[in-house]
């Protein structure tokens, strides 16, 4: 089965504008956390800098503006009984889950997942409780009287230290950082892992279906998308990580669904 892949270099508001009614099986959200400061936070003992990224500051008013819009249109633009998930961390997943309750009576909540990072960077600060998960919201959009679709058997072959396989996979899953390996195409600040995309695919899509990442990042859901045989449209707003998805999508891993797959990268114009 040959695939398609559309990555679009855009502010994701205006391009989910132009995404027809009900025709995504799958929507995978990594937002902006909100959580950059202008001039970071170092740490004497590590390289390490905090987010400095202008795409993830906003105020408290704007934050939630911004959190309620896109939301609407990715619930505008997905099939009934098909799903939708978030990833966040304390920063914005509450607020998150909140507007989809408030503002969403045809969209369930079905799952949160927390992911934990065994590796996670250490406490900079020394103030808190080292923060080594981040949590996912799983919800469906049940309208037409269609539920959500969950590939049970194939999540009880998921491998994990906190779930023996042939079991079933519990809500708190056990992914290390990123590792260096999947970062060969260059540096982004939120690359998600691929085993984390493959698991949340897997689970809720077939092959051929539709699946569109409105904050696309470094391109870890096409990847996972074009590697499973799905479809995939891909959204980003910052130009400086078009490379490191085109660089990822035609050299990485090879599909395993048999037939070269068709990339396409644009950029939108009002």
């Amino acid at each position: 089965m040959k695939t398609t892949h559309k990555i679009i270099l855009g502010d994701a508001l205006k391009v989910l504008k132009t995404i027809p009614d009900n025709s995504i099986d799958l929507v995978f959200a990594d937002p902006p956390y909100n959580m950059s400061k202008k001039k970071g936070l170092n740490w004497k003992y590590s390289k390490h800098v905090t987010m400095q990224e202008k795409w993830d500051m906003f105020s408290k008013d704007d934050y939630f503006k911004f959190n309620k819009e896109w939301l609407a249109e990715c619930f505008r633009v997905l099939k009934h009984g098909g799903s939708l998930w978030v990833s966040g961390s304390f920063h914005n997943i509450y607020q998150t889950g909140f507007i989809i309750q408030e503002f969403f009576p045809d969209v369930k909540i079905n799952n949160s997942i927390v992911w934990f990072k065994p590796n996670a960077q250490p406490n900079i600060t020394c103030r808190f409780f080292t923060e080594s998960t981040e949590h996912l919201i799983w919800a469906s959009k049940n309208g037409d009287g269609k539920k959500w679709k969950f590939n049970y058997e194939w999540s009880k072959q998921i491998e994990d230290p906190l779930n023996p396989k042939g079991k079933q996979t519990r809500n708190v899953w056990n992914i290390p950082l990123t590792p260096k390996k999947e970062k060969w195409a260059g540096a982004h600040p939120t690359q998600k892992p691929f085993e984390l995309l493959k698991r949340i695919i897997l689970s809720c899509t077939d092959e051929g279906d539709l699946v569109l990442d409105p904050f696309l990042g470094s391109g870890t859901t096409s990847a996972v998308a074009k590697y499973y045989g799905r479809n995939s449209i891909g959204i980003d707003i910052d130009k400086k990580y078009m490379d490191i998805i085109k660089k990822r999508l035609q050299k990485e891993q090879k599909t395993l669904a048999g037939e070269e797959p068709e990339i396409i990268f644009e950029e939108f114009r009002n």
